[in-house]
């Protein structure tokens, strides 16, 4: 019998003994450790008994458990546990221990997602990196390509992807990013962290729309922070975010960006317009500026009524109130009751497969609580069936956790399915046998239409992570302009989902943009 030869890189480690571990080499082993499992994405295994060439050894059953026990100590010096381990004699009398170390954290820190919206160009991916990383930007874009998920962006400047990325704080309120080797490392933050924002850099281009909807709709979005460039003002594009917020009734809070580069009078302005706009119906919201610490109560308070909305006027570049910033962000409350009732529910996001896992999905925990080993109904298939699974493991910002909350974002590793037959907009749901519908009725506003919205119109669907073209079979009102309201009854086109009723969705088509909420779901039509 005999390993490979240990590989300086991976989740894999081979220890031939440990004993008599002075408190120095305990610190070394356990960056050893931590290295192990940032490889193996929170996993790591070690093989006890054998040398570094992957030759079989063994130990005595007593050096085998001492080494195991130090293992443990180890693991506890960086948040992780002894998930698993496997006894194997390999001659008489000797032993070879193999390990897995996870990465653990008991309960989920308090966790709020908060969309980063704005127009191209007014410095989202900047304001993002900036607080991420604790730096100041070089005027010419530096802190957005270290946070960038493409070649293209560090290119282009242009975010044309949802882009998540973790900002911690502990109990004192200091970043916890700040104190890791690697500010942008998930699971580090995580474990460092009391609170985490989750902050969704949306692309600000009208091309990417589709995807700025699919992260404001998908991620349980708690709060919108609307970037406004100091130079450009509040764009087009910048309004249509702001209304499309507004009408999902989103808190909303604006950062004006640049404020180094341009007079005083030009970013007085900018507000002037940003208030402006706020008083146009169907918005009808306060601007307050934030200034200093005496008015980040009132702006919380504020905040939490929907009717006010703070402004903070910052730069990247000089560090001008990006602290004021960060101490407003600290104090946002959570806007999860973390009491809803009902069964757990998750909209899936994004479908891995994991060697040695098998199919994982990424998904927004909706309503409930969602534990490890729970057996639940995944689907809607493209029949409109469900088929059972058993959650395996949940992860949050790649550490294990046992059990996740509504509101959380998390991967789920999943059994009893195959991945090929997983998508977007699939839920999970520990429910009695659920149905997915063809069919349903909403009330839909129209924010803006060209001309007349009749019978037979085609738009796409946005809700939660579905994405799909839906029909406006009947109209009640007969037809629709901008402004209007009416009671629809809608099909999806092309497969069956699993809607409720009360659930609000975006549609659009072309310039066309508009709102609904699910009211009634006929039965008759399930799939």
């Amino acid at each position: 019998m005999k390993y490979p030869r240990e590989n300086d890189v991976g989740k894999i480690e081979y220890k031939l003994i440990l004993s008599n571990v002075t408190e120095q080499r305990l610190q070394e082993l356990a960056s050893q450790m931590k290295f192990r499992l940032e490889e193996g994405g929170g996993e790591a295994i070690y093989v006890v008994g054998v040398s570094d060439d992957g030759e079989v050894i063994g130990l005595d059953i007593q050096s085998l458990n001492n080494t195991i026990t130090s293992l443990e100590k180890i693991a506890s010096m960086i948040n992780a546990v002894i998930a698993h381990k496997r006894v194997v004699e390999v001659k008489k009398t000797r032993y070879v221990g193999e390990v897995l170390v996870r990465l653990h954290k008991a309960e989920v820190p308090l966790e709020i997602n908060l969309a980063v919206m704005g127009h191209v160009n007014a410095g989202k991916s900047t304001v993002t990196g900036s607080l991420i990383l604790g730096k100041l930007d070089d005027g010419n874009g530096s802190l957005r390509s270290m946070i960038a998920r493409y070649l293209h962006e560090v290119i282009s400047g242009r975010t044309s992807s949802i882009t998540m990325r973790i900002l911690g704080f502990n109990d004192k309120g200091e970043i916890t990013n700040h104190q890791c080797r690697d500010p942008m490392d998930e699971a580090e933050v995580t474990i460092r962290s009391s609170k985490v924002l989750r902050l969704i850099d949306l692309g600000g281009h009208e091309r990417y729309l589709r995807t700025t909807l699919k992260g404001l709709m998908g991620y349980e979005t708690d709060y919108v922070m609307l970037v406004v460039g100091g130079d450009d003002g509040l764009s087009i594009m910048g309004r249509e975010h702001l209304a499309v917020a507004s009408v999902l009734k989103y808190p909303i809070f604006i950062v004006i960006t640049k404020v180094d580069k341009y007079p005083k009078e030009k970013i007085n302005a900018i507000e002037e317009d940003i208030k402006n706009v706020m008083k146009i119906p169907g918005i009808n919201r306060l601007v307050m500026e934030v200034q200093d610490d005496n008015d980040l109560l009132t702006a919380i308070l504020g905040l939490k009524t929907g009717r006010v909305v703070p402004i903070f006027k910052i730069s990247n570049v000089s560090g001008m109130n990006v602290d004021l910033l960060t101490r407003f962000l600290y104090l946002l409350p959570p806007r999860k009751s973390y009491g809803r009732s009902g069964e757990p529910l998750v909209y899936i996001d994004e479908v891995y497969n994991v060697t040695g896992t098998g199919p994982v999905v990424l998904g927004s925990v909706i309503r409930g609580v969602m534990k490890e080993n729970d057996i639940v109904y995944l689907g809607p298939l493209n029949d409109g069936n469900f088929i059972q699974v058993r959650v395996k493991s949940i992860q949050v910002n790649r550490v294990f956790v046992d059990k996740v909350r509504e509101g959380s974002i998390a991967t789920f590793a999943v059994q009893g399915v195959q991945k090929e037959i997983i998508r977007k907009g699939m839920i999970l749901i520990k429910d009695k046998k659920p149905k997915a519908v063809n069919e349903f009725k909403a009330k839909v506003i129209v924010l803006h239409h060209p001309t007349t919205i009749r019978e037979g119109y085609v738009a796409t669907l946005h809700m939660y992570t579905i994405r799909q073209a839906v029909r406006f079979e009947r109209i009640q009102n007969k037809f629709l302009r901008s402004g209007e309201s009416s009671e629809v009854e809608m099909r999806f086109l092309y497969k069956p989902e699993y809607i409720e009723n009360g659930q609000i969705f975006v549609f659009r088509e072309g310039r066309t943009r508009g709102l609904g909420i699910v009211s009634s779901i006929d039965s008759s039509n399930s799939a």
